[in-house]
């Protein structure tokens, strides 16, 4: 009788985790967790139910909660991966990444048959900026399970590989439409279909997980960049303010006594204007500061300290700091990212009065000589890549060898304003493509901008050279990969943003010879 007694209370327990892992499967999220409860109370150190209650929480990102399943899950089971997983995740919400990366390492170390902790260890090692570690995370995954959606999105976000961003959009549409109520598939469809140009469809997937989860921050802000790429700012960036919902966001957020200003008037006080992002939103928004200025305020200027000489005079600043010096006293802050929401900029009023960002003559000046004077040659300047740690950068960048076939065309004259490890690519330039190197020797932007204003056209991808230019107001040529920036929004060959600035798109995914030849072809037709 006691044996039978104990097969059935063993029994009871595995339907409840069965119902706890189906309900988890479909998205159920708090049916699973009421059954993981359910069996923790007669069994309260249950590994799989615990690891449940983890993932749980790392979904919705509470943090706390999170860690505290984890590390019971780990303390009834140490030996084995799944616990190790769940901490993985949940260093992972909270943007932990190394510690992210220590738990998922472990698990494969237990378990190297597990594809998501692979997929999960090169997703962390990718947000890094460990591309190629993070490759062959993803590679390891698909190798185990060739149809696993994250791992073919993933490798395709790096590999820009269509077929496996095709792989990925089937698998999450079997998995969606098996599990209805699974928000986080419904966001990760979304992405893959904005990875392939796809934007209705991504809006209705991120529509659909927000419908079965309308606090889920996430889907909020991805769904920003959608609507900000095809020219809805006003719902664009009500979406953007999620960010700050997201714990992994908010890890380097800047906290401040002073209040966030909200566009009113400031006569006679003081707001400091900062960065949130890259070089290139610096570039881009700094030309909000007279609009500041003008309600009345003192502006005080944060920027990266390779930009504090260039933007010592611009408009509208009062007093300009890098990051990392002391600030002065201000009465209000606001990142750059938010200056377009309070201000209400539309696709029509994006401030443009000429060029806000102006090169210093004397560096001009000191530049001069090494510029070619011959009036019958095209002076360009080229960059060709973006900082190998940007988790983009692969997406953005391409290699010098690709622009072979401009090597046929006598009338340029090239300069390098590549800076970094790609610049080393010169060495190695296609036959007959002469470039001279200046990119080894700027200093700061103030001497990319003083060669810059020295030449006829910058051709670059998008990265923060990009902007130098298009705020310089000068004839600047972006290459663009098939699913880019919302800044550069869709389908567009021109920038609302930088009226001097023409854009060049990948007609597919990956095809960075065709944009070459794009450009080989409009240089051909545009005169010295």
């Amino acid at each position: 009788m006691i044996a039978w007694l104990k097969s059935k209370l063993g029994s009871g327990r595995d339907e409840l985790r069965r119902r706890a892992e189906d309900a988890y499967r479909q998205g159920a999220t708090d049916e699973a967790r009421r059954c993981c409860l359910e069996l923790l109370r007669s069994s309260p150190s249950d590994a799989r139910a615990l690891f449940l209650l983890a993932s749980v929480a790392a979904d919705a990102r509470d943090i706390e909660e999170g860690l505290s399943w984890a590390r019971r899950a780990l303390a009834a089971s140490p030996g084995e991966a799944p616990p190790h997983y769940a901490m993985g995740r949940v260093w992972e919400a909270a943007g932990r990444y190394p510690e992210a990366e220590a738990s998922y390492r472990t698990a494969v170390g237990l378990d190297p048959r597990n594809a998501r902790a692979h997929n999960n260890l090169g997703a962390v090692l990718h947000l890094q900026g460990r591309l190629d570690a993070a490759l062959d995370c993803y590679r390891k995954a698909l190798e185990i399970d060739p149809a696993l959606p994250q791992a073919n999105q993933n490798y395709a976000a790096i590999a820009r590989n269509p077929e496996a961003l095709e792989v990925a959009l089937q698998g999450y549409l079997r998995h969606t439409a098996a599990n209805p109520r699974d928000a986080a598939a419904f966001e990760n469809l979304a992405y893959v279909y904005d990875g392939l140009g796809r934007s209705d469809e991504a809006l209705a997937s991120f529509d659909r997980a927000l419908a079965l989860d309308p606090q889920r921050a996430e889907a909020h802000f991805g769904k920003a960049f959608v609507l900000l790429a095809r020219g809805d700012y006003a719902e664009g960036w009500k979406e953007y303010d999620w960010r700050w919902k997201i714990d992994a966001y908010n890890a380097p957020v800047r906290r401040f006594a002073a209040p966030v200003w909200q566009g009113e008037a400031r006569a006679g006080q003081t707001i400091l204007l900062h960065g949130e992002t890259g070089l290139g939103d610096t570039l881009m928004f700094v030309r909000y500061a007279p609009l500041v200025a003008e309600r009345g305020a003192s502006v005080v200027l944060e920027c990266q300290p390779q930009l504090k000489s260039l933007l010592a005079t611009a408009k509208g600043v009062a007093q300009i700091m890098a990051q990392g010096e002391p600030l002065p006293a201000f009465d209000a802050h606001i990142p750059f990212i938010a200056l377009p929401r309070v201000l209400a900029t539309t696709l029509e009023t994006i401030p443009w009065s000429g060029a806000y960002v102006r090169a210093d003559p004397a560096r001009a000046s000191a530049w001069r000589s090494r510029i070619s004077s011959d009036p019958g040659r095209l002076k360009v300047g080229l960059a060709w890549a973006t900082n190998p740690e940007n988790p983009s950068s692969r997406k953005r960048s391409l290699t010098l060898d690709t622009f072979a076939p401009l090597a046929a065309l006598r009338q340029l004259e090239l300069y390098s304003l590549q800076k970094g490890a790609a610049a080393a690519e010169l060495a190695g330039a296609p036959k007959g493509l002469q470039i001279t190197d200046l990119g080894s020797e700027l200093r700061d932007f103030s001497d990319t901008a003083a060669v810059a204003s020295l030449l006829d056209l910058v051709i670059t991808v998008d990265t923060s050279v990009a902007h130098l230019a298009g705020a310089m107001g000068l004839p600047t040529w972006v290459l663009l990969s098939y699913s880019p920036d919302w800044k550069y929004h869709l389908r567009r060959s021109d920038n609302p943003w930088y009226p001097t600035m023409r854009l060049f798109r990948q007609p597919s995914e990956g095809d960075w010879a065709a944009v070459v030849d794009q450009v080989a072809e409009a240089l051909r037709r545009r005169p010295a």
